[in-house]
């Protein structure tokens, strides 16, 4: 990914369910890119963004070092082409090259067909949470 790809991957986080504009990916972006402990990556098709992906490295104390995909989305009318396929083995690929031995993906309960997808790719359900959120003052 570059910074000259955030109005489309914008639209693509929102596609997902967060809404953003392009200046909230760009902010982000720049905070992020070349940090060694993740990738964002890209997906594209005819020089088109179709998708993305953020993998990132956990350093835990409780269990080995593993990997996790932090967002995933390929655009709508792009689906069920081997595009998610293909960023999830890139991402499997950038964890084997960072040293972790295990790759964890969390989806939303209600993403009945990325459930579905990710179980097609091997990943096995390990766990229900719940997530807690509280806004703090900067």
């Amino acid at each position: 990914m570059t910074a000259g790809d955030a109005d489309r991957v914008a639209e693509l986080v929102t596609q997902l369910g967060y809404p953003a504009t392009a200046r909230d990916i760009e902010r982000r972006f720049s905070a992020l890119a070349g940090r060694e402990d993740q990738a964002l990556l890209i997906a594209d098709d005819a020089s088109e963004v179709v998708g993305w992906m953020q993998v990132v490295a956990y350093p835990y104390l409780e269990t080995d070092e593993s990997a996790e995909i932090r967002g995933l989305v390929v655009a709508d009318g792009h689906r069920s082409r081997g595009i998610g396929s293909a960023l999830v083995s890139a991402a499997e690929a950038w964890a084997a090259r960072h040293g972790c031995q295990t790759l964890r993906v969390r989806s939303n309960v209600v993403r009945d067909h990325a459930h579905a997808f990710y179980e097609r790719h091997g990943f096995e359900r390990v766990k229900t949470q719940h997530c807690f959120q509280k806004s703090i003052q900067a």
